[in-house]
């Protein structure tokens, strides 16, 4: 019975992200796949390395891929950050895959747990280049900030890690009509197996009022490992 009961947040968060699949908008479908390396070089501070490939066109097209490196400092058991570069190689409007290159300082607060719930919040502050250039403002570096709010449950006797999050996206230094650019809407669950390999998969619903196409439903197939 009691083994139930802790299954119970897991489950309901499941319920939600098979409810927020189905209440998505019929638009243009595609995959998400990343894999993430970690290592630490002293006390407090870590090494990251991430990759991804993301497809659009109902997963047949592939639409960027990247690889990210980058250093994180944790100051303590609730707060972290650190500093990231990111190469793109991106779809551009001639067909072709052309490159982008973005860094970014991310910060992240963690609050104590609450009956196994974890609540979180990260900023990112980003600036990218594009080198295609078809418009006079492609010439100009995009500058963004990016806050995240996640709530995840840790299940008592699995190491299973159900969560949610959202995330809004904001333009820095330029004007438009719009109070928040892009909303992005994730649930997903991730499975632990001898504390350094981590699996997952996660829905992701994506609403952009700056970029084509403006909503996408993605399904993200994520790994991780601990070095």
């Amino acid at each position: 019975m009691t083994l139930m009961m802790n299954k119970r947040p897991a489950t309901l968060l499941l319920i939600m992200l098979i409810a927020i699949s189905a209440s998505g908008q019929k638009t243009d479908y595609g995959i998400w796949y990343e894999a993430s390396a970690s290592k630490d070089i002293v006390k407090g501070l870590r090494a990251d390395l991430e990759a991804s490939i993301r497809t659009n066109e109902n997963g047949r097209n592939i639409d960027k891929f990247y690889i990210e490196p980058g250093l994180r400092y944790k100051f303590n058991d609730y707060f972290n950050a650190g500093i990231y570069y990111r190469f793109i190689d991106q779809m551009e409007k001639d067909d072709r895959y052309h490159p982008r290159h973005r860094w970014f300082v991310q910060m992240k607060g963690t609050a104590p747990s609450v009956a196994r719930f974890t609540f979180s919040v990260r900023y990112r502050i980003q600036e990218q280049f594009k080198t295609y250039i078809k418009d006079p403002e492609d010439e100009e570096p995009d500058w963004y900030h990016r806050v995240r709010f996640e709530l995840d449950y840790d299940v008592r006797g699995i190491p299973v890690r159900p969560y949610i999050n959202v995330e809004m996206h904001t333009q820095l230094f330029s004007q438009n009509e719009y109070g928040v650019d892009k909303w992005r809407s994730m649930a997903g669950i991730e499975y632990t197996m001898n504390k350094r390999h981590t699996f997952g998969i996660e829905y992701i619903y994506n609403d952009s009022r700056v970029s084509k196409p403006p909503f996408e439903n993605l399904l993200g197939i994520t790994y991780s490992v601990k070095l």
